[in-house]
């Protein structure tokens, strides 16, 4: 593969990890609205004596309050996997091939940033780039998925808290 060969694939790689990061984002955020909504709900259903106002036992209302916390925590997930990274801690000054991400770009001045692109070999840049956002959006989806396990399960303990109360 030649020189350009590499490059424009890396930049079709770049170009694919932002789109697949927009879809995990979008799931995210699916994810925090049912969970939200079930949280509403239960709520709205724990203020009357029906629904989980009505609950008699310990039992029961042990299974309402861990699917109530498992239902809080996967709607945390849902907002750490869409919180935004920034780049290096401390507002480092960007390293020389540190030219792709706005975060970094914005550390730049222009002519420090003309300089360098008249310098720089765009694949190792678009390497690094590629490598850093891929470990982001892995463990956005990590986070996604521990989201989603937690809100059917938290679901599956208020259901047990309806029918065994």
């Amino acid at each position: 593969m030649s020189r350009e060969e590499a490059v424009a694939t890396a930049w079709r790689l770049h170009t694919s990890l932002a789109e697949w990061t927009g879809r995990i984002d979008a799931k995210a955020s699916f994810a925090l609205t049912i969970e939200s909504a079930l949280l509403a709900g239960v709520g709205a259903a724990s203020s009357t004596g029906n629904g989980f106002g009505g609950l008699s036992g310990w039992w029961p209302r042990a299974e309402l309050w861990c699917g109530v916390a498992l239902l809080s925590l996967a709607a945390l997930a849902a907002v750490l996997a869409v919180l935004p990274r920034e780049g290096p801690p401390g507002g480092q000054r960007p390293g020389p091939d540190d030219f792709l991400f706005y975060g970094d770009l914005r550390r730049w001045t222009p002519q420090d940033l003309a300089e360098r692109l008249g310098q720089a070999d765009p694949l190792t840049a678009l390497s690094a780039q590629i490598v850093t956002t891929s470990a982001i959006m892995w463990a956005k989806h990590r986070r996604v998925r521990q989201s989603l396990l937690l809100a059917v399960a938290g679901t599956g303990l208020l259901g047990l808290a309806v029918v065994t109360g």
